[in-house]
């Protein structure tokens, strides 16, 4: 599936550069345009008819993981990280996607809840914000799909932890003017996180060629979409909300680490986090940068 170009993305472009007030319009258009041409027919019932070739197609890949799972200590990790230590690392990283992606998709429906009481149908960026808020769904279903691979079923209903609830909650009922400078900083937390996984999957599954293949794959898929989230909530936040969301991006990163403890399990360290001080657009694999809209 190919994805529209986007010529204003360029190396020097940055998650806090601000976007000329005269512009937004045009550039909603433009970004709706590379909507159309990367989800194919947009139903808000049926879904996305070029997502749902992917799913499919990712479907078949039918590399399987050569090595030692667990299915019931994975399980007992789901429901209960102290179980985590049961598990090898390749283990952890597999159920780190599904945490997730459980908690990602928590997070969609509690905002969108709250969210289309707000929306103006009628206007284009509230339309805008509808289709990003079904692509999100996807996430769910490309992470949850890498188990796959290794044989793996996930059970028991998963339980959002009070700090999630938190977080999600103050996201979700923040007044008009703090909703996009919280969601941007999110976003911008999510493409660190996204990016980061993607080198340590490579780590993790360097031996196993085909499962990495598929791992990565998936988190670049997600990488294109986030990027291009980034940018429609630019357009929303003005040069002094950016600059809130700069200082804001590090404690929502700690935050979403400390509701999901498996990215510590799985290396994502006060180290590595410390990097997201000097992180920026330009980090992201030239595939992303290639596929995906940033402004």
């Amino acid at each position: 599936m190919a994805d529209a170009l986007v010529p204003t993305t360029s190396l020097r472009s940055s998650f806090y550069s601000p976007i000329p007030e005269s512009a937004r319009e045009d550039l909603l258009l433009a970004y709706r345009r590379f909507l159309e041409s990367r989800n194919g027919d947009m139903d808000l019932t049926r879904g996305f008819s070029r997502r749902e070739e992917w799913l499919r197609e990712a479907a078949g890949w039918r590399s399987e993981f050569k090595g030692r799972v667990d299915g019931e200590a994975f399980n007992r990790a789901y429901a209960r990280f102290d179980e985590v230590k049961n598990l090898s690392m390749p283990e952890v990283a597999l159920l780190t996607f599904v945490k997730a992606n459980a908690g990602e998709a928590y997070g969609v429906e509690v905002v969108n809840r709250v969210r289309q009481k707000r929306q103006d149908g009628t206007k284009l960026f509230h339309q805008v914000e509808r289709l990003l808020s079904f692509e999100e769904t996807y996430h769910t279903r490309i992470l949850i799909g890498a188990t796959q691979h290794f044989g793996v079923k996930v059970e028991g209903a998963w339980r959002p932890n009070l700090q999630l609830r938190l977080l999600i909650g103050s996201l979700a009922y923040a007044p008009g003017l703090f909703f996009h400078p919280i969601l941007l900083a999110s976003e911008i937390s999510g493409v660190f996180i996204f990016q980061w996984m993607l080198h340590r999957v490579g780590q993790i599954f360097r031996d196993q060629p085909a499962v990495r293949e598929s791992m990565e794959r998936r988190l670049i898929e997600i990488l294109v979409d986030e990027v291009g989230h980034v940018a429609f909530n630019r357009m929303a936040v003005g040069p002094t909300g950016l600059s809130v969301v700069r200082r804001m991006t590090p404690g929502i990163l700690q935050g979403v680490v400390s509701t999901t403890p498996e990215y510590k399990a799985v290396g994502l360290n006060e180290h590595e986090m410390s990097k997201l001080n000097g992180f920026d657009l330009h980090h992201l694999p030239e595939e992303v940068l290639r596929r995906a809209y940033f402004v």
